[in-house]
């Protein structure tokens, strides 16, 4: 079993800037947190099964922090997603084909049956707006230093990546019945990646 898959990534959640679990905090902001990853997937295969142009977000709920786990996640896959392609992405951003997300895996033990929702990522200026039709908008504006260069987080306790873009997540909300109502504090992130197993 194989995968590789490269694209974009946003992740506004519930803490304020930033994120405890970056560094290496097992509390969150309010005692819990809840948090979103929308992955925008130029290119890509499972096993051969190409999932390039794909659109998904993971949001998850945990009962202190990301890092502490314990999570409920549910995955919201773009309207018209073939089901072999769910099926796939759902093996592999569920920890189970190995990877970056088997370490995730291990904080989100419980995973809801997929759904199905319109998912829009568009870009304004720096900003980019992720809506996700009837469940929620997820916005992530990159942070700058004095010098305009994005402030960028290097080795986090509990990220995705080594080097990533510090953003501000405020606008961000999700309301779903199933998982939990939250409004981002604050905090984003995202980054350009490059996975593999």
């Amino acid at each position: 079993m194989t995968w590789r898959m490269t694209g974009t990534y946003y992740a506004p959640c519930s803490c304020k800037v930033s994120c405890p679990c970056e560094l290496g905090e097992m509390e969150a902001d309010q005692g819990w947190c809840s948090g979103s990853i929308a992955f925008q997937i130029d290119k890509g295969n499972v096993d051969g099964l190409d999932i390039s142009g794909t659109k998904v977000v993971l949001v998850g709920d945990w009962p202190k922090a990301f890092i502490a786990g314990n999570g409920v996640g549910l995955l919201y896959f773009d309207r018209g997603t073939p089901e072999k392609t769910r099926v796939a992405l759902e093996k592999v951003l569920s920890g189970k084909m190995g990877g970056v997300w088997e370490p995730v895996g291990a904080l989100i033990p419980t995973i809801k049956p997929s759904k199905e929702a319109a998912i829009t990522i568009k870009k304004d200026g720096e900003t980019t707006r992720i809506t996700v039709a009837g469940f929620g908008d997820l916005v992530s504006t990159p942070l700058k230093g004095a010098t305009g260069e994005p402030t960028r987080l290097l080795h986090g306790a509990a990220t995705f990546r080594d080097d990533i873009t510090l953003a501000r997540g405020t606008g961000s909300s999700w309301h779903d019945p199933d998982m939990r109502a939250w409004s981002s504090g604050g905090h984003s992130e995202e980054c350009a990646f490059d996975w593999s197993a």
